[in-house]
């Protein structure tokens, strides 16, 4: 009989054992679900290349601010792009102001030029030559591409404007593997060819 009671009190103890397992397990299991949802992604995972990405601060004129000035920010312009991410995503805004413009800057270390919303203080990382991006999306706060901006993005594929956009003369040129342009644009001046020698032949 003692016997009989050790068997039972044994496979009552593994029971117990097993339904605790599978109770942690699942716990487990749950809150990794949770975690993983992705319902609190941040910008800059869904965007890879937003870290990477140079600005400049414009005032309320359109004008770069220059360095110390103390003048007040009214938007920024993308000035270039450091990062190795292939797609580039030009977000709508940056420090709660607008993304309007994607300039080229003449001089770094004289505008309020920043990354990540610090001070901006590496090498010329201008979008004019690069070799890394193979396709861009223009943010929808994004409405002027200046004059020579992306000339030369030789392996640059495809671009995306998500609102109308007025292009600069020679803005796309000499980008050889364009072929795909989404959206509507303009050029400014109206006598301007911004995709002049690229792939890209406007209809």
């Amino acid at each position: 009989m003692r016997k009989i009671w050790m068997i039972m009190i044994t496979v009552i103890l593994i029971g117990a054992l097993a339904l605790l397992s599978a109770c942690t397990t699942s716990a487990l299991w749950n809150n990794k679900t949770e975690d993983e949802s992705g319902t609190n992604v941040k910008v800059e995972e869904a965007n890879g290349s937003a870290k990477y990405i140079v600005y400049v601060a414009l005032d309320s004129s359109g004008n770069y601010i220059v360095k110390d000035s103390g003048t007040s920010v009214d938007s920024y312009a993308v000035i270039g792009y450091t990062g190795l991410v292939a797609e580039l995503k030009i977000p709508a805004t940056y420090q709660s102001k607008h993304v309007t413009k994607v300039l080229v800057v003449p001089d770094y270390a004289s505008y309020e030029c920043s990354m990540n919303g610090a001070a901006y203080a590496g090498n010329d990382p201008r979008l004019t030559n690069n070799t890394v991006v193979t396709s861009i999306v223009f943010g929808s706060n994004v409405t002027f591409i200046g004059a020579g901006v992306c000339a030369g993005m030789v392996n640059l594929t495809s671009i995306k404007f998500e609102t109308a956009v007025a292009l600069g003369d020679s803005a796309f040129a000499a980008c050889i593997a364009l072929t795909s342009v989404t959206g509507s644009w303009t050029p400014s001046p109206a006598a301007a060819t911004p995709f002049v020698a690229s792939g890209y032949t406007p209809s």
